[in-house]
């Protein structure tokens, strides 16, 4: 009998020990991780590296590796990371963990498998948070008197702009352009005009990786004569006038021809130089160079005089140079004659790309069998690397 428990002891204490030998292996196994990445919103344009840290018991922190180059990064645009987790003496790591069991925080989970029993590799794609920049300039169009236009600010999705009159707020306004049309909202002639604008995110989403700049102010707007109807320059039949064109010229009720004047008649102006004529072609007034069209009426906008010369005349009727955008997202320049410039041309020591039509190109060009790019504000990239394509000091792109 004594015999017999005996034997029974030593069965139990042997199934004891292997049962306390199977807790132990288990024990050893490191079932969940935590990887958290922080970062804080920094200088305008700047954009951080986040902290990255690993929360789990009995492992550390090892490599951490960016899949992409931090001078490619931006704001919002996934970057792979691959983040290595050590385990201390006596642990290991299961064959892969699941999302559940690795969680990932300021990122998107992606996986997490062992490399060796001792190590765990996590991917997980990050998306750069920024500080919207602020415009460098702010004023109003060279040929609509009422339109803002701003220099664009990068990655910016939108801007919101409060348009003052005499320092009061007039209107608020959000746009995903660089420019609004304000002249519905600009009817008080009298008024000194000024607007504020900052980049901002427009949607939820962007919100997570954005944060808007701050205020830039514009110049000032005010209007003239030629926006009134006063001033020196009278409106053809206004009070005091009672002049009418006749033979080219502008004739007084007492006979008298109207000399070096500007007279707007039925909705369009004209000038009659120092002998009563009236000037068709280009005109010097004021230091400033106007065309006047065949039949004497003001050009704006769009003038063709054949087909290789483009010029851009404001709505004052002035002729416009340098660097001009008559529509939103299309830019054209104009040489000091006023030509609209084709083709290449170099602007305060950078290059730059105009199309056929005068726009100039942003991206990537093909020019004779080359390949060339520009970034957004047009200027030609050089002595570069972009989208894996090594740029030449003369501008050509090589596949690496």
């Amino acid at each position: 009998m004594a015999a017999g428990l005996t034997a029974i002891a030593a069965v139990l204490a042997l199934a004891g020990g292997k049962n306390m030998t199977v807790q132990a292996a288990e024990s050893s196994v490191i079932e969940t991780v935590s990887v958290t990445f922080k970062a804080s919103f920094g200088e305008p344009e700047e954009i951080p590296e986040p902290e990255i840290t690993v929360s789990a018991r009995g492992c550390s922190m090892g490599d951490i590796q960016f899949r992409t180059d931090y001078d490619k990064w931006k704001p919002g645009k996934k970057v792979r990371v691959e983040v290595t987790v050590n385990a201390e003496d006596g642990k290991v790591f299961p064959a892969s963990l699941n999302r559940s069991q690795c969680k990932v925080s300021g990122a998107d989970f992606v996986s997490a498998k062992a490399l060796d029993d001792t190590s765990l590799q996590v991917k997980a794609d990050y998306r750069p948070i920024m500080t919207l920049g602020n415009t460098e300039k702010a004023g109003w169009s060279s040929t609509s008197k009422k339109r803002a236009v701003w220099k664009s600010v990068p990655y910016a999705p939108g801007y919101t702009l409060t348009l003052y009159g005499d320092d009061r707020v007039v209107k608020r306004l959000n746009t995903d352009t660089n420019s609004a049309n304000l002249s519905e909202y600009m009817k008080d002639t009298d008024k000194t005009y000024y607007y504020e604008v900052k980049a901002v995110p427009l949607t939820s989403d962007e919100k997570k990786y954005l944060r808007e700049g701050e205020f830039v102010t514009s110049t000032d707007q005010e209007f003239d004569w030629k926006d009134t109807e006063n001033g020196s320059v009278q409106e053809a039949g206004g009070a005091g006038d009672g002049g009418s064109l006749k033979g080219g010229s502008y004739v007084l009720p007492d006979g008298r021809k109207e000399t070096n004047v500007w007279k707007k008649i039925s909705g369009s102006w004209y000038y009659f130089d120092g002998s009563g004529r009236m000037v068709t072609g280009w005109l010097l007034d004021g230091g400033k160079w106007y065309y006047m069209n065949q039949d004497g009426r003001m050009a704006t906008g769009w003038v063709n005089l054949n087909s290789d010369s483009w010029f851009l005349m404001a709505d004052s009727g002035e002729m416009l140079t340098g660097w001009q955008q008559p529509q939103p997202g299309s830019w054209y320049f104009f040489n000091p004659s006023g030509y609209m410039e084709r083709y290449w041309i170099l602007v305060n020591g950078k290059w730059y790309y105009m199309g056929q039509d005068g726009r100039m190109a942003t991206g990537w060009v093909k020019l004779n069998e080359s390949w060339y790019y520009l970034y957004s504000d047009g200027s030609m990239a050089v002595n570069t690397t972009v989208d894996g394509w090594s740029i030449n000091g003369e501008g050509v792109a090589s596949q690496r």
